[in-house]
């Protein structure tokens, strides 16, 4: 049959609506599913080591990373509608947003002792925190003159000797507030100190020639520790990334690939976002034969935690911390048996609202909790088994292959060292997955149906159903 015989022939209308249907259907039920063949997931734009610095009178910064190059911008403003927005410090000056791994993002021109809120748009997806905006307060005017103390300064390098791409470096006292600022194109940063604020905001940071500087810098693969308490009109030793310092011990560098060096406290600038508040009691899936569990936990010291248990019936109420910043909380009913949740929410000394959940449960009363058994007494005597002859046949014919199952593989998470960990941002868009390779043959095939359906009904030239 030759092509030209082929589409003389008269091919039922309603078979090519048929095919064209089904291949429709296919494929939007993978489009639904996120599996379309030729269509990838969305890179990897989720902000990690969120940080909020600088905080002053009239301005804070926010930091993070990007495992991929996107554009990062804030939305902020004094109420939850924000509606202004701020761009990237590398790029207000041009306005023309640019794709960047680190993200260093100034709001300036603000009112002292105010509470802004603002959410995170990197790449094409928007961040909260705990689906909640991100809140900061701004300090007060401090009535004083700052001192003239030179700035904290010094230089960056990669391991290879090379200057890094894009570096933040971050410098603090240990009663101060936290300094970020992003290197030059030749790796060298420069921290003002002269304004440096106690971690309350409410005064400038007293600075003496004693006085030790934490400092972390770090590129979007590497990341160095540093405590340095040198004259400021000098620059700090020349860092390479993936070491750790201690200054204070000898003028010559002491490093560490792999941890930091003994006598140097550990560095965490994440304490106002990962440290405090803290839930020590429940543990994570943590279980209680008493119905009136303790629940305890650390928060800023004379701070408000609201408390809230989902239960049969939910449970909430709010506790003080005392002048250490420990709080203790115990139901006055009983709780009913079975898993609940524990949520607390309250705001660090950054001004941020953190919420951290714990998930528990109650055993009924006169049950143990469930534990690993531990022997007791020896059995005097033990069964006797009984063996059971059993006879195998050899195969006459072609023999059965037992097929071997396969191995599953588990993923198993680990924790970096000195890796300093913010809260888990809410994703306000979901990103499909990956597809796999039948998914992505059964795209095809379903494009291909849709193809072979539109050609039949052109085939049928308008025959009638």
């Amino acid at each position: 049959m030759t092509l030209k015989n082929f589409w003389d022939k008269k091919i039922p209308t309603l078979l090519g609506i048929f095919l064209i249907a089904v291949a429709v259907g296919l494929t939007s039920y993978l489009a639904q599913i996120g599996v379309l063949p030729f269509l990838n997931a969305a890179p990897s734009e989720t902000p990690t080591d969120i940080r909020i610095t600088n905080i002053s009178d009239f301005a804070f910064t926010v930091t993070y990373k990007t495992a991929d190059s996107v554009i990062g911008t804030i939305s902020y403003g004094t109420d939850k509608k924000l509606g202004q927005i701020a761009l990237d410090d590398r790029d207000q000056k041009s306005g023309n947003p640019q794709n960047y791994n680190l993200h260093s993002i100034t709001v300036r021109q603000l009112s002292a002792s105010t509470t802004y809120y603002f959410s995170i748009l990197s790449g094409k997806t928007t961040f909260l925190n705990n689906n909640q905006d991100f809140t900061v307060t701004t300090g007060p005017k401090v009535n004083r003159t700052p001192s003239d103390v030179p700035p904290v300064s010094g230089k960056i390098i990669l391991p290879t000797g090379e200057i890094p791409t894009e570096s933040l470096v971050f410098v603090k006292t240990a009663a101060s507030q936290l300094l970020s600022t992003l290197t030059n194109s030749a790796g060298i940063y420069i921290l003002p100190i002269n304004t440096l604020r106690t971690s309350d905001l409410t005064d400038y940071a007293a600075i003496t020639s004693g006085t030790a500087f934490y400092i972390l810098a770090n590129d979007n693969t590497y990341s160095s520790t540093a405590l340095w308490s040198g004259d400021t009109s000098s620059p700090v030793p020349l860092l390479t990334l993936g070491n750790n310092y201690d200054f204070t011990a000898s003028s010559t560098a002491i490093a560490s690939t792999a941890a930091l060096p003994i006598g140097f406290p550990q560095f965490n600038l994440d304490t106002s976002l990962n440290a405090t508040p803290l839930v020590e009691s429940p543990t994570d899936n943590e279980s209680f034969s008493d119905q009136q569990p303790l629940f305890a936990g650390k928060a800023l010291p004379n701070s408000t935690v609201e408390i809230t248990i989902h239960s049969d019936q939910a449970i909430k109420t709010q506790v003080t911390s005392d002048k250490n910043g420990n709080w203790i909380y115990r139901p006055t009913t009983p709780l009913s048996p079975g898993q609940h949740t524990l949520t607390i929410t309250t705001t660090n000394q950054n001004g941020i609202l953190q919420t951290i959940e714990k998930t528990f449960t109650i055993f009924s009363s006169g049950t143990q909790v469930a534990q690993a058994a531990t022997p007791s007494a020896t059995p005097t005597s033990k069964p006797t088994p009984t063996l059971i002859p059993t006879v195998t046949v050899a195969p006459t014919n072609t023999p059965t292959l037992t097929s071997v199952p396969t191995p599953t593989l588990t993923l198993i998470p680990t924790t970096t060292n000195n890796t300093i960990s913010s809260p888990t941002p809410t994703v306000a868009t979901k990103l499909p997955p990956t597809g796999n390779n039948s998914s992505i043959t059964i795209g095809i095939i379903g494009l291909l149906g849709t193809l072979a359906g539109i050609a039949l009904f052109l085939a049928s030239k308008g025959s009638a159903l």
